[in-house]
């Protein structure tokens, strides 16, 4: 089993023995940890574009672990005593069959929340026809998806490899086939990590078109103060709310 922490940078948390660095954007920068996501077959050089998707992609191409996962350097699944560890993990994975961040409450559809504060909404158009073009069978559960206000989000996971590498097929023939379609000239560089973006919301449209069964995590931020995370859960509780009453 192996939880692949994604990181630009060096960091001082106290990894459990299931998790392992992975140096993402290392065609660009030097590489601080044994594990970089520029070795083997990899899309190392989008980073940019694809953030921790990076990451992921190096872990389905290059590793044959029981259990894969992607965490982030400063958000991990949370535990009875901090991290999630692999004995729990294990437990978890026994009954469900993948675990996911709990879902965030947006107040807009997602659609609407990606189009005001992430990037294009002809991104989103782009993408949706790309779906349509490679998997038409997926585009209930994408609408569906988009016209929600609930999404599992940061790109993070934990599965059996199997269901990991199966995702991560899906996925990845999607983001590389929209790639050429999409203008960016003019966006912002928090625009252009556009296909990470992405990641965050069709894991969601993957997860419902196959029925899969989600342990939804709390996420640990080692970097946001307690008032800062109480903040932002009472804001999901109120946009629950809102989205309910205003549909």
């Amino acid at each position: 089993m192996s939880v692949y922490v994604a990181a630009h940078k060096a960091f001082s948390t106290e990894l459990p023995e299931s998790h392992k660095p992975i140096f993402v954007g290392a065609n660009k920068n030097t590489p601080i940890f044994e594990i970089a996501d520029n070795k083997g077959d990899n899309i190392s050089d989008k980073n940019a574009y694809f953030c921790e998707l990076t990451a992921l992609y190096f872990i389905w191409k290059n590793t044959d672990d029981r259990y894969k996962g992607l965490a982030h350097y400063r958000r991990y699944f949370k535990g009875k005593k901090g991290i999630l560890t692999e004995p729990e993990i294990d437990k978890i994975l026994q009954n469900y069959d993948v675990i996911a961040a709990k879902p965030a409450y947006l107040r807009e559809t997602a659609y609407e929340e990606f189009s005001l504060h992430s990037g294009h909404s002809r991104d989103l158009d782009l993408l949706r026809e790309t779906v349509n073009e490679l998997y038409p069978e997926y585009i209930p559960a994408y609408d569906n998806v988009f016209g929600s206000n609930r999404l599992h989000l940061y790109n993070m996971l934990i599965a059996d490899a199997q269901t990991f590498d199966k995702y991560c097929e899906w996925l990845f023939g999607i983001l590389l086939a929209l790639e050429p379609k999409v203008d960016m000239t003019g966006y912002t560089d928090y625009e252009k990590r556009l296909y990470g973006f992405l990641g965050e919301r069709l894991l969601n449209v993957y997860i419902l078109h196959n029925s899969l069964s989600v342990y939804s995590c709390d996420v640990l931020n080692t970097e946001m103060k307690f008032t800062e995370d109480l903040k932002i859960r009472l804001r999901g509780i109120k946009n629950r709310i809102l989205f309910k009453f205003s549909r």
